[in-house]
């Protein structure tokens, strides 16, 4: 099963700040149109931020071909742990550093991921859209592997065979 995470596009400034600016909103459209026309994606799985819906819904409108079975939000591409989050941003940035809330997050991350796809069939294939630094930080809990923190329509492409994830290909723009 190939799973294409990406984060959210350009959003807005200040009080804009979680929904997407209209550069954002082309950019999606832009990336949707060039690089995911043909992909037949069949799952989709969005954090709980309305940015991240807005992204994946331009995604879709650029491609023109998305054949969507199944639309939901995943704690996988979320935390509840906001309040250290920020506390360790202070310190990391959006780069990931192994530590306690990293290695809890990245295992509970990972988790989650294979609550959601067991129920799929093999040959799915799975859109999710997220922020920084929670995608690189369930990369590291599906794979082991630290990523350099991904721009905006960034992402990464995994394999996933039912028990093991496999990371395939880093998308930089």
């Amino acid at each position: 099963m190939l799973i294409e995470i990406r984060r959210h596009s350009l959003k807005g400034k200040d009080e804009k700040k979680n929904v997407l600016s209209p550069e954002g909103i082309e950019l999606a459209r832009r990336i949707g149109a060039e690089e995911m026309r043909g992909k037949k994606f069949t799952f989709i799985l969005t954090s709980g931020c309305f940015r991240t819906a807005q992204t994946v819904c331009a995604f879709a409108e650029g491609a023109g071909d998305f054949t969507v079975a199944r639309f939901k939000s995943c704690d996988a591409l979320d935390s509840q742990r906001m309040k250290e989050w920020g506390e360790y941003y202070k310190l990391h940035d959006a780069n990931l550093v192994s530590c306690q809330l990293v290695d809890e997050e990245a295992r509970r991350m990972a988790d989650k991921y294979r609550e959601e796809l067991r129920e799929l069939p093999s040959d799915a294939h799975v859109l999710g859209a997220g922020h920084t630094p929670f995608i690189e930080c369930s990369v590291f809990g599906m794979t082991g592997t630290i990523i350099r923190p991904l721009g905006e329509c960034e992402g990464v492409i995994l394999d996933y065979d039912g028990s093991k994830f496999v990371l395939v290909e880093e998308i930089r723009l």
